[in-house]
């Protein structure tokens, strides 16, 4: 007997459990750098491993009906994995290049030093910090290769702390000037790199119907390769699943009886 589109009978017992590491795998996304990539590696891994793992080792089920529940967490990993990660890297680009060209840049915001594009914000910094650097002897003897390292990699932890070395025996009037402009690229850096979060993290719920249907489609024409192998060599019997009505009868029955 084949087994039927449906969600494990024992799923339910560990729902929560994969809520958990989902909600654990999104909030990652607020913190930082780390972003959505970090948030889906993160749910992978859960689904992947860890889900299945607590489900074959905590479970009372029998091993086949357990290996089920188990294996459709994996199954919809990989298909996380094969299409939501593309689209998402895809978006990303998209939104980061329309940031940089000013399309999100609201003008009154963008005049009190609020922006989204980095690309302006790197180059005016780059702009003052030259300026500046001629005019300041102290400034132009410890920048050395900072500003190169700038114009080719962008910003890095280690340049936010050498910026301050940097401008340590500058006048205030310069100091000043410099840090605000950088203070104002980093920002642009943040504003763009949240705002591919939030946009990506939106995409990844709109697909989420998606990433169901075909999971529910795959994955018991797997289990069925699978059970089918076993029996095909006496080592296992295939898990009969109930069909719908016996199902749904079944619950009610159970439901009725724990009251």
């Amino acid at each position: 007997m084949k087994v039927q589109n449906l969600t494990s009978i024992n799923n339910n017992s560990f729902k929560g459990t994969s809520s958990i590491t989902s909600k654990i795998a999104k909030s990652f996304a607020k913190s930082g750098d780390i972003g959505e990539g970090t948030s889906i590696a993160c749910d992978f891994l859960g689904k992947a491993v860890v889900v299945p793992a607590v489900i074959m080792l905590a479970s009372n089920e029998p091993k086949d009906k357990k290996e089920f529940s188990a294996f459709k967490n994996p199954v919809a990993a990989f298909i996380q994995l094969g299409l939501e990660v593309p689209v998402l890297m895809v978006g990303s680009k998209i939104v980061g290049e329309l940031a940089d060209k000013g399309f999100f840049d609201n003008k009154k915001n963008a005049k009190n030093g609020f922006s989204y594009n980095e690309k302006l914000q790197r180059e005016k910094f780059i702009d003052t910090f030259e300026k500046i650097s001629k005019k300041s002897a102290s400034i132009k003897e410890n920048s050395k290769n900072f500003i190169e390292e700038i114009k080719t990699t962008g910003y890095s932890k280690k340049a936010a702390e050498d910026i301050v070395e940097i401008v340590k025996g500058a006048d205030d009037k310069a100091k000043e000037a410099i840090m605000t402009s950088f203070k104002n690229f980093e920002h642009a850096r943040q504003n763009k790199f949240h705002l591919q979060n939030r946009i990506c993290f939106v995409a990844a719920l709109a697909l989420t119907p998606l990433l169901c249907a075909i999971e529910n489609y795959i994955h018991p024409k797997i289990m069925n390769k699978i059970y089918a192998s076993r029996t095909a060599s006496g080592n296992s019997k295939m898990v009969k699943m109930p069909d719908i009505k016996t199902f749904v009868a079944d619950r009610k029955n159970n439901i009725g009886g724990s009251v």
